[in-house]
């Protein structure tokens, strides 16, 4: 059976991805990192693990994880992480302007689709939920 995987992961970026600012380490906005994405054709997936994001491969994942449902996973496709926050609250768009959702890019590879088409790839990091915390202050009653 051949991989679905066909440039190894790693954290070394192609020039073309590197020019645009992602690299390993890299901090991006969530909707920066979508627009990207899809002006530059290549796919992203949002992991919920550090230690998952940075100690396995997303070939590795996809075939551990294949008999659970993709949004059961912990890790998404970004469309479909985006599409499933809007369609749970449909301000979700318009509260990332107030708290942005800043992904850690973690590494590189290449995936060839069913119809044997080679698709770049990107890993990122979701923050942790205390890293997305806002401080109320003032609020004494």
């Amino acid at each position: 059976m051949e991989s679905p995987t066909v440039t190894p992961e790693g954290t070394a970026f192609p020039p073309d991805m590197e020019r645009l600012g992602i690299v390993a380490g890299a901090k991006i906005d969530i909707r920066d990192l979508d627009a990207m994405g899809r002006r530059h054709n290549f796919r992203v997936y949002l992991y919920f693990e550090e230690d998952l994001a940075k100690d396995s491969t997303l070939r590795e994942d996809l075939q551990e994880y294949r008999d659970v449902p993709d949004l059961d996973r912990p890790f998404v496709n970004l469309n479909a992480f985006l599409r499933f926050a809007a369609e749970q609250d449909p301000l979700f768009t318009r509260r990332l302007d107030e708290l942005p959702l800043v992904i850690e890019v973690t590494a590189y590879g290449e995936l060839r689709t069913e119809e044997g088409k080679l698709v770049p790839y990107v890993k990122g990091l979701m923050p942790f939920l205390d890293e997305l915390t806002m401080e109320e202050s003032g609020t004494a009653s």
